[in-house]
């Protein structure tokens, strides 16, 4: 029978200060095992230098195409941002708009490998490729990854999404908009699931609590509920954004009885990094 294996994943790293002191500290409390970078966001450059002198703390890129700033300026992608240099704010309309080809095409994917090439330029292992808002798996999106992983090393991706998804609409949506959004890109993530084969990837992705307030408590029990195989939890400890208990999470990740709860319950800890080079629970 195979082990339980977790990835414990804190997202929106570099988004705010307060994000990237959460996230240190879990990981030296030894609990969160990677960290979602985001690049252009207004701590990132400080999170870049905090990673590098935290050896055992895996960073991925977290890819932002909808509701964020673009790494490259409008000049160079007009028909992907505004003139501030923003992308669209729903990912329903990113979606819509990057089913296009032409130039769009062309322009989308000039910013995703700017958003690499920064990752990159900072010294930090490129362990693994998410998104805000899942869209590292849509049609378009997916193809320009496989393409780039001849020239960059993209071996491990974030999949499957379809939990993450639930959990990220309830909190953030009215109840037509999360039903409209569910049904859109539940098609999305599915197909790219399917078109993401060439890329490693965790046996399920889920949120680390599905309920707020988050306690410590109900993440012990969560992480005693694995099924066997890898599983990637997905937290944001210390964020601002109202749709997450940032200040609860970021408690449960530093707590004693989590760590103590994935030691006695002999749960393997472990990285996207050593995920791509092939240590699986057995």
């Amino acid at each position: 029978m195979k082990r339980r294996a977790v990835i414990i994943t804190a997202d929106d790293f570099g988004m705010w200060p307060e994000v990237n002191e959460a996230v240190l500290a879990a990981n030296d409390a030894g609990v969160v095992s990677s960290a979602a970078l985001r690049v252009s966001a207004p701590a990132a450059h400080a999170a870049m230098v905090a990673a590098a002198a935290q050896p055992g703390l895996d960073v991925g890129l977290h890819l932002v195409l909808c509701d964020g700033r673009a790494t490259l300026p409008h000049r160079h992608i007009p028909n992907l941002v505004d003139r501030s240099g923003r992308f669209p704010e729903g990912p329903l309309e990113a979606a819509w708009l990057y089913r296009r080809s032409g130039g769009l095409r062309e322009e989308l994917k000039a910013e995703i490998r700017a958003q690499i090439e920064k990752f990159l330029a900072a010294g930090l292992f490129l362990s693994f490729v998410s998104s805000h808002h899942h869209l590292h798996l849509h049609p378009a999106v997916i193809r320009i990854l496989e393409e780039l992983a001849y020239d960059y090393p993209i071996s491990a991706i974030r999949k499957p999404c379809a939990a993450l998804l639930r959990s990220t609409v309830r909190l953030s949506t009215s109840h037509w908009q999360r039903t409209a959004e569910r049904l859109a890109m539940r098609p999305v993530l599915a197909w790219g699931r399917l078109r993401s084969r060439r890329f490693v990837g965790p046996d399920r992705v889920e949120p680390l609590a599905a309920r707020r307030p988050v306690t410590e408590y109900e993440v012990a029990e969560r992480l005693k509920r694995l099924s066997s195989g890898v599983t990637e939890l997905v937290c944001h400890p210390g964020s601002l954004a109202p749709r997450y208990d940032g200040a609860g999470e970021a408690a449960a990740v530093t707590s004693s009885v989590v760590g103590d709860t994935l030691e006695e319950d002999d749960i393997e800890l472990i990285s996207y990094r050593e995920l791509a080079e092939g240590r699986r629970p057995c």
